[in-house]
């Protein structure tokens, strides 16, 4: 994969954020993450993590590096990704994109995981949206593939921070499709969030499910972390 050539590197660039760092000083072993929106927030966004579990049967009870390069992004596409517009946040984890996000002018914000992880992210939608200034907020477990409750319910954004770990293709497929289903056909856009590993060779299997149902509108290069965006096939860009 490439980088693309695109004039909206540089508005990320210019605030010195996106583009000269990898976020890579996400301290896990730390209760709390927070971060810091501009003005006129004056309080940061906070998340809890469940500290001490740092295995692979845990991925969702932390903040990955990712995850504040696309809250980063977001900040400076906001306008563009966020304003007016119903959010999804598939694979949420703490929760940290989708709650910076609601502070950014959606219409909405879901956000998503397993059943089993719904407790800390529940927490942290309590712990942010007490001041009533976001957006509306709720929490929904979604098992990707499973996707019976949620046909004919679409969103304009998708968010995906950092949800790619050495999964079977099986469960590669069932994210792509997850995607799929949850992007509006219409006005729908997702926000793929890529950390570079030692594993891409096997997330390249992720992407070609990927390549046979959106179609590439931007990517981002920020170092370690790419940023992509993804319009369903023969849908219409926002």
């Amino acid at each position: 994969m490439e980088a693309s050539p695109n004039s909206s590197e540089s508005e990320c660039n210019r605030r010195g954020a996106c583009g000269s760092h990898s976020f890579s000083g996400v301290d896990r072993r730390a209760a709390t993450v927070s971060f810091a929106l501009p003005p006129p927030w004056r309080s940061p966004v906070t998340v809890h993590q469940n500290i001490g579990e740092i295995n692979v049967d845990a991925t969702a009870r932390w903040v990955w590096d990712t995850a504040p390069v696309m809250c980063e992004f977001l900040i400076d596409h906001a306008k563009r990704l966020l304003a007016g517009r119903s959010v999804v946040e598939v694979g949420a984890g703490t929760g940290l994109p989708g709650l910076v996000s609601a502070r950014l002018g959606p219409s909405s914000v879901v956000l998503t995981d397993l059943p089993s992880e719904l407790e800390l992210l529940e927490k942290n939608v309590e712990v942010n949206v007490a001041q009533g200034k976001e957006a509306d907020v709720t929490v929904r477990a979604c098992a990707w593939g499973e996707l019976d409750e949620w046909q004919g319910e679409v969103f304009d954004t998708v968010l995906c921070s950092d949800v790619l770990y050495h999964q079977p293709r099986n469960i590669l497929k069932a994210l792509a499709n997850t995607l799929e289903v949850l992007c509006s056909k219409r006005s729908g856009v997702v926000v793929f969030a890529y950390h570079f590993r030692e594993n891409l060779i096997h997330d390249a299997q992720f992407f070609e499910f990927i390549d046979e149902l959106f179609d590439e509108r931007a990517r981002f290069d920020f170092g370690d972390v790419w940023m992509f965006e993804w319009v369903p096939k023969r849908g219409e860009a926002c």
